[in-house]
């Protein structure tokens, strides 16, 4: 007896052709993270909540249905890059069929959060890190690579997967402490603090997507 696929709630990352009739699909799932698949009808729209089923255990699913499961989201300017840029993290850092709960509920809230300018560095910030935790590379702004909790006026260099580490100021890729106990309690409210979050949560990623650049910041700067 042929079981009935289960529904999972889902998002569509990424499509592309696949021979003449069918697409390769990756979704976002909540119950299995994210899984490739052959989809034979027309995928959903990027940032759309969706139910979806497949069928099949190897590497290459077939998609036998899809439901769309909630209003479409409409990203514009920054806000949609900003999204091709989430999509793309999970397709190139996330492993097939890990289960990430919090990380899935992290990502719907900053689509919600993406449109609003006044909070969409803060909302890159969050994902950035809660991606980071769920490959198990947290980063931790209260401490060093000692484990000695950080001095506000001491200077640190981050070193992936080690943390940070003291320098004199001198060094040219130091943060002050001040700045990185700032980001340990998202007081985003200077300028400094929200440049020195991007820079090491960038470092961070680098470290983890190797040479092959983003597309999707390779894009952003075409449009600039």
């Amino acid at each position: 007896m042929v079981q009935t696929p289960i529904l999972c709630h889902a998002y569509l990352l990424h499509s592309r052709p696949y021979r003449e009739r069918s697409r390769l699909v990756d979704f976002w799932t909540l119950e299995h993270g994210r899984v490739s698949a052959v989809m034979r009808q027309t995928p959903p729209p990027l940032f759309q909540p969706c139910l979806i089923a497949w069928r099949g255990k190897q590497s290459l699913k077939s998609l036998v249905q899809c439901e769309l499961a909630g209003l479409p989201l409409v990203l514009e300017g920054h806000a949609l890059f900003a999204g091709f840029y989430l999509n793309e993290l999970l397709v190139r850092l996330m492993a097939d069929e890990e289960s990430h709960t919090e990380l899935f509920v992290l990502y719907s809230q900053a689509l919600a959060q993406l449109n609003d300018p006044a909070s969409l560095e803060l909302t890159l910030r969050r994902f950035e890190s809660g991606l980071l935790s769920a490959l198990g590379y947290r980063i931790c702004f209260h401490c060093d690579a000692e484990e000695q909790i950080l001095i506000d006026r001491a200077f640190y260099r981050f070193v992936p997967e080690q943390g940070f580490v003291r320098v004199t100021a001198h060094d040219a890729n130091a943060w002050q402490g001040q700045l990185l106990l700032n980001i340990a309690t998202e007081d985003y409210t200077q300028a400094a603090t929200r440049q020195a979050a991007k820079l090491i949560f960038r470092s961070a990623l680098a470290h983890l997507l190797g040479n092959k650049p983003l597309k999707s910041r390779e894009l952003w700067l075409k449009t600039r």
